[in-house]
């Protein structure tokens, strides 16, 4: 079929508005964030800004399960491109209730000390200053909420728990029956908490911290916490396991878009099309105080693994989509080299190093290449692209700065799109026709009045067009 006259380009038009009408009503109420878009906090440090994180289980990411082992791969994590490792916590975990026979590193023993399984404070001290001598940073995981049943500040601090009717540790998440939660009533505790997050940066030259279930401290806390710990190192990344844009005001740097990892899945499972996903990101982050840097992820260690859940025809369109937007990516460690099974929190599992899927390693190293090499994707302005076609499902955004320009095109679905209009914004378009362009693993793309046209988009793929 050929390129699309008058009348096609008018029926087109027509059914674009109609997409991006029915995607507004659907995502644009009945969510539950305020709006805090008047707000601004500070801007994430230059490192976070341009980061990609590779979070870490030690138990299950090397044979030894030890600070040793991750030592080891320090060359694999560096040459995949990743600039921040996450430590998922490394305390010892307790005993009394244990799931499993190793029991949850969220089960918190003891705050101040290492979990002799994976090695001793020189070890630690030897893994952080190996991650900084490759240029990286390193944070680790914290569980300010709770601690395990057998906590080392039960006996001689019994008030600085939370407890029932009848005088027994209890929590307000009865399926977590391995722990306690706090009392945060109790200002004592407050200040060993908080003595704590400064004690890991102060020892041990730690660059950050993610925050297990952060929501559910109190805000104050967060509030008064975080600003010492900036006080102490002003260039701390700090990541909160909640999706609320008021956590970001606290002093927070970044928060999880929960959010948008289920709609993907839904647009890869269910009936969903492809521009939802990108209308949600743009409302979603038209919500969050300016310099905020949300985590997205196609999995982490609460998810099964991406390969599993979105298939392995879909997972390089899903994988570019997700790399090009705002907000700093999250790999979980396994997920590059193609795992499929979900690593047990409370049992001894290994990453399958011997059987790695190269390909998969490869597409991104080339993503994060793309991202770093590119400003437009770290500091760039998000524009929802109007897009429209005669059959299928197709979302379009692009990513602006004043020294890069991108135009991401996506079919996020198992069925072709064909004969696709990608509008531009009127206030871009002489800019961008302007640009030279080359692709990345495509063609540069067709100008037809002030649009993108192509013939057809094939099932499961992200096209990405680099203005120079």
């Amino acid at each position: 079929m050929g390129k699309p006259g008058s009348l096609i380009g008018i029926i087109l038009v027509l059914i674009m508005l109609f997409i991006v009408l029915y995607c507004e009503k659907k995502h644009g109420t009945g969510r539950e964030l305020s709006d805090y878009s008047s707000y601004s906090v500070p801007s994430p440090p230059e490192w976070a800004r341009n980061g990609i994180l590779y979070q870490i289980f030690p138990r299950s990411f090397s044979p030894e399960g030890s600070f040793q082992g991750i030592i080891k791969r320090l060359d694999h994590i560096e040459k995949l491109g990743v600039n921040i490792v996450w430590l998922m916590p490394i305390f010892p975990i307790g005993e009394k209730g244990r799931k499993g026979t190793l029991g949850s590193p969220y089960s918190v023993k003891d705050f101040r000390t290492i979990n002799p399984e994976y090695g001793t404070e020189e070890d630690f001290r030897k893994l952080v200053q190996e991650i900084h001598q490759r240029g990286m940073k390193v944070i680790i995981g914290i569980v300010p909420n709770h601690s395990s049943n057998d906590n080392n500040l039960m006996a001689d601090h019994p008030d600085w728990f939370s407890r029932d009717k009848k005088g027994q540790f209890t929590r307000q998440v009865a399926e977590w029956s391995d722990v306690t939660d706090f009392n945060y009533n109790q200002l004592a505790m407050r200040e060993y908490m908080r003595e704590t997050l400064l004690y890991w940066v102060k020892e041990f030259d730690i660059d950050g911290y993610r925050c297990d279930v952060a929501g559910m401290v109190p805000y104050d806390f967060w509030q008064d916490a975080l600003q010492k710990l900036r006080e102490l190192k002003s260039d701390i990344f700090l990541l909160a396991e909640w999706e609320d844009p008021e956590i970001i005001l606290l002093g927070f740097t970044s928060d999880y878009d929960w959010t948008l990892y289920r709609l993907l899945l839904d647009i890869r499972k269910k009936n969903n099309r492809t521009a939802e996903a990108i209308v949600f990101i743009r409302e979603r982050d038209h919500l969050y105080p300016r310099h905020s840097l949300p985590m997205r992820f196609l999995e982490n260690h609460d998810e099964p693994r991406s390969l599993a859940q979105f298939g392995s025809p879909a997972i390089e369109a899903y994988a570019t989509f997700l790399f090009t937007l705002p907000g700093i990516p999250l790999i979980y460690a396994g997920q590059e080299i193609g795992e499929t099974q979900q690593p047990s929190l409370f049992e001894k599992s290994v990453l399958n190093w011997a059987e790695s899927d190269t390909s998969l390693y490869a597409l991104y190293q080339s993503l994060i290449y793309l991202r770093r090499k590119n400003p437009c994707f770290n500091k760039g302005d998000f524009v929802q692209l109007p897009t429209a076609s005669l059959s299928g499902s197709v979302g379009a955004f692009m990513r602006f700065h004043p020294q890069s320009v991108a135009i991401v095109i996506t079919n996020l679905k198992n069925k072709p799109a064909r004969q696709i209009l990608v509008h531009l914004p009127p206030e871009f378009q002489a800019h961008i026709e302007r640009k030279q362009w080359d692709g990345f693993k495509t063609a540069p793309p067709t100008f037809k009045e002030g649009a993108i046209y192509l013939e057809e988009l094939e099932p499961f793929r992200t096209l990405v067009y680099l203005g120079k």
